[in-house]
């Protein structure tokens, strides 16, 4: 039984020096942080080129998309009045809509956020398009650039002396599809710039929510303008959905840049290290006490 107890004992001390390890060597954000999600191109997870955000409105909530932003710098909204059967053909549970238009462009960009709990049934913008009629001309990966300072977060316990500058532009990466539809005598008719991203939270999780933006594009030749376009929008709408943590310094060397914090982490390694040798130290002491009772006044 004795001989239990000490495995026992032992087995109890590495669990908690393994916790404490794993606690001193994680951020602030990792533990306190309510919820991490990651943006990216592709829809499974750990895809190249994903970043990981924090998400500030909630895309399952109706109520959240009707309150998203109708002005987004120079850009303005429209509503879509196809929006309830654009849901119904995409297998939308919660959908926004819109076409913003901005002064400095003779045509608008559409704006699409869709969410969908049944990811089998869900279909992609390189699904969706073929069964709409139109033809895929072109797929790719383009860089969308942030250059909104207010969506970049400071790190959580940072000393203000230790802040850094933060850069003007971050980049997202998003697919892009150019897609064209033709007349029943096969000339093209009208052609799009289409860019796209996921919105991925829970690796198990079945929800699926896509961000779309789309704008028509010249019949021929270059698509460039309709692109850089597009690229501009998404990147104004970014900041409205989401907050980018910089990177955050481990709690072990945050603790480790002043004597209290030193001493802190000596303290908490000292706790599961004592548990561990608990039985040693007992048996130790006990044999000490025996010997001191067998000597002679």
């Amino acid at each position: 039984m004795r001989r239990f107890s000490e495995e026992y004992c032992r087995v109890i001390g590495v669990l908690l020096l393994t916790f404490v390890i794993i606690i001193l060597f994680s951020t602030p954000s990792m533990i306190l942080a309510k919820s991490v999600t990651t943006i990216g191109a592709e829809l499974s997870h750990g895809a190249s080129g994903e970043t990981f955000v924090r998400a500030k409105l909630d895309f399952g909530s109706n109520e959240h998309m009707r309150a998203f932003p109708r002005k987004i710098g120079n850009w303005r909204d429209k509503e879509y009045s196809a929006a309830a059967r654009l849901a119904k053909v995409l297998h939308a549970d919660v959908l926004l809509m819109r076409a913003y238009s901005n002064p400095r462009y003779y045509q608008p960009v559409f704006f699409l956020i869709v969410q969908s709990n049944n990811r089998s049934s869900f279909h992609p913008p390189i699904v969706c398009y073929p069964a709409l009629g139109y033809k895929i001309e072109e797929t790719g990966r383009v860089q969308i650039p942030v250059r909104n300072r207010s969506w970049v977060e400071e790190p959580l316990f940072t000393k203000p002396v230790n802040k850094t500058r933060i850069a003007s532009s971050r980049m997202i990466t998003a697919k892009k599809l150019i897609v064209t539809k033709e007349s029943p005598r096969g000339d093209v008719t009208e052609r799009r710039v289409v860019l796209y991203f996921y919105v991925k939270e829970k690796p198990l999780s079945n929800k699926i929510t896509m961000v779309r933006v789309s704008a028509l594009a010249p019949i021929q030749g270059s698509y460039n303008g309709t692109l850089n376009m597009t690229r501009e929008f998404m990147g104004e709408t970014i900041p409205c959905m989401f907050e980018l943590q910089k990177e955050e310094s481990p709690i072990f060397f945050t603790l480790f840049s002043s004597c209290s914090g030193k001493v802190a982490i000596v303290l908490i390694l000292l706790l599961p290290i004592l548990v561990i040798f608990y039985p040693s130290i007992h048996n130790g002491l006990l044999k000490s006490k025996l010997r001191n009772r067998k000597v002679p006044p």
